[in-house]
């Protein structure tokens, strides 16, 4: 067997690897982790369809059961850069503050260490059913829970009766999360439904705050709902790439690394 041959397979099953690990992923973006042109991967792709492994998309590829399933809660990640950041979060919130606070793991951290701050009399609103349990054994905290369809497995609420009260609001700080964070294609996620209301959070908000670990960087989900330079403020643990970490800074008044 030729060496190129050997390395084709091994570009390939690394190819899988990176799938698998992130379900989705762009052609841009591995033709520059492998630095070959986008036909080779392209190529590369169509052989990994062919043998029932992945399904290309449009600019990319993702796993089968991508199709079917996002991960649930319990099965995501990252929990140790997910505390730092939100620790670090609670130096942008002040007693007193009413601040809106979005779905996902991340935020999930955020709740959990706002429980266990000193911080008090905050009004706190949620569409996440899990953020709010943990939220109201503090006392002092006012919760708002806004209520729509449930998504099974996921904790959320969504629909547009949150989109319509989310009209009637004007929060100070929006924390916000994202499956995943583009210099091209800005916040991404995965499901429409939950790309329009975080659109509608991203409306009804002054500053936007993003809580994201550097696992999101440089990849792009299906569904946009912001552009990167909308975003007032990232916190991010310290290990995005300092290339990418500078281009960051570039788009966003205000970069946090922790």
């Amino acid at each position: 067997m030729g060496n190129d041959i050997v390395y084709n397979i091994e570009r390939a099953e690394k190819i899988l690897e990176i799938i698998r690990s992130q379900n989705r992923v762009s052609v841009n973006y591995l033709a520059d982790y492998f630095n070959v042109s986008s036909t080779t991967i392209r190529t590369d792709l169509a052989k990994l369809e062919s043998n029932g492994d992945i399904i290309r998309t449009h600019g990319g590829a993702m796993l089968k059961s991508s199709l079917h399933r996002e991960q649930l809660i319990s099965e995501r990640l990252h929990g140790d850069k997910k505390t730092m950041i939100a620790s670090k979060t609670l130096e942008l919130i002040n007693h007193g503050d009413t601040i809106l606070i979005d779905t996902g793991t991340t935020m999930l951290y955020l709740a959990q260490a706002l429980v266990r701050s000193s911080l008090s009399k905050l009004r706190i609103f949620t569409n996440d059913i899990e953020i709010a349990r943990i939220l109201e054994e503090k006392e002092n905290f006012e919760i708002h829970l806004m209520g729509g369809k449930m998504r099974n497995g996921f904790h959320y609420c969504y629909g547009y009766q949150i989109i319509e009260e989310l009209k009637k609001y004007n929060f100070e700080k929006l924390f916000i999360a994202s499956s995943a964070v583009s210099l091209t294609h800005g916040l991404t996620t995965s499901n429409d439904d939950l790309a329009q209301i975080k659109t509608a959070m991203i409306k009804s908000s002054n500053n936007i705050i993003l809580l994201a670990d550097s696992s999101k960087v440089n990849h792009i989900d299906f569904q946009s709902f912001a552009e990167i330079n909308e975003v007032d403020v990232l916190i991010m643990d310290s290990d995005v790439p300092p290339q990418y970490a500078q281009k960051l800074n570039e788009c966003i008044s205000k970069v946090i690394l922790v």
